[in-house]
């Protein structure tokens, strides 16, 4: 099968759309061009579909990472249809997970779909060294070129869990974040008890960190915004403590993000 070259991604993009008369998010719409596509590079697929939507004059975004052709927006309801069409998916009796397996397909839900970063990437591990740890994920907003109102840049942490039984870690993890990040992100396997996600709510909610969780399935983890982090101010001490880290760790990181 050969390669798609980008007006054949945007057509297959298109014909997705019209299959979803209620809107499509963008991990799905990615997810649906790319089947059956195997000689196809994922970044291909990505710069198209993206140069697809940014082109297209049919095409709405009708919340974030939503979109949707024009001849259908009128129809749909943005409270209630763009609520179903992210499912949460039974993971029982699949085998044990590796975090850093989800690392990239979350920082590509995190600028994409979820929109709160321009820029995200992988990190994990411990390069940032010492006892507060290293996010899984770090992203940055900046404003557009045609913003009319300029913004500070913003850092976003993310900490990816695929252990349902570690909730408290995660939870003092994210918090720990906020002190270089203006947004922190907890992400946690839906395999979670529903006593133990309900604290995570609530948690969330208190102290204004972001929740989302996800199915464990590397090929389809299907990310789902629970609690959406609300912006703080960090310690710039601690901003530029962290940028020197990740600069210390790799240049190319560092350009990056920053």
């Amino acid at each position: 099968m050969a390669k798609l070259n980008r007006a054949q991604i945007g057509a297959k993009a298109r014909a997705v759309l019209e299959q979803n008369p209620k809107g499509i998010r963008w991990m799905e719409l990615l997810r649906s061009v790319e089947k059956d596509e195997p000689e196809t590079p994922h970044n291909s697929v990505h710069g198209g579909v993206h140069h697809f939507l940014k082109s297209a004059d049919d095409v709405v975004k009708v919340a974030k990472g939503t979109y949707v052709l024009a001849a259908f927006a009128g129809a749909i309801d943005v409270t209630g249809d763009l609520e179903t069409l992210s499912t949460v998916t039974s993971a029982t009796s699949l085998p044990a997970h590796i975090e850093h397996q989800y690392y990239g397909a979350f920082a590509e839900w995190l600028t994409e779909e979820l929109e709160e970063a321009n820029h995200a990437e992988a990190v994990g591990g411990n390069i940032l060294k010492g006892k507060w740890g290293t996010p899984d994920v770090i992203g940055v907003l900046r404003p557009k070129s045609s913003d009319l109102i300029k913004f500070e840049t913003q850092i976003v942490s993310a900490e990816i869990k695929t252990d349902a039984n570690a909730p408290v870690v995660a939870f003092g993890q994210a918090v720990a974040y906020r002190l270089f990040s203006h947004k922190s992100y907890m992400v946690m396997p839906n395999t979670v008890s529903k006593p133990d996600m309900e604290r995570l709510e609530a948690l969330a909610t208190l102290y204004g960190i972001g929740l989302v969780t996800f199915s464990l399935n590397p090929e389809n983890p299907d990310f789902w915004l629970r609690v959406r982090a609300l912006p703080s101010q960090p310690d710039m001490f601690y901003v530029n403590e962290m940028a020197r880290r990740v600069l210390d760790h790799s240049s190319k990181l560092f350009n990056s993000l920053f």
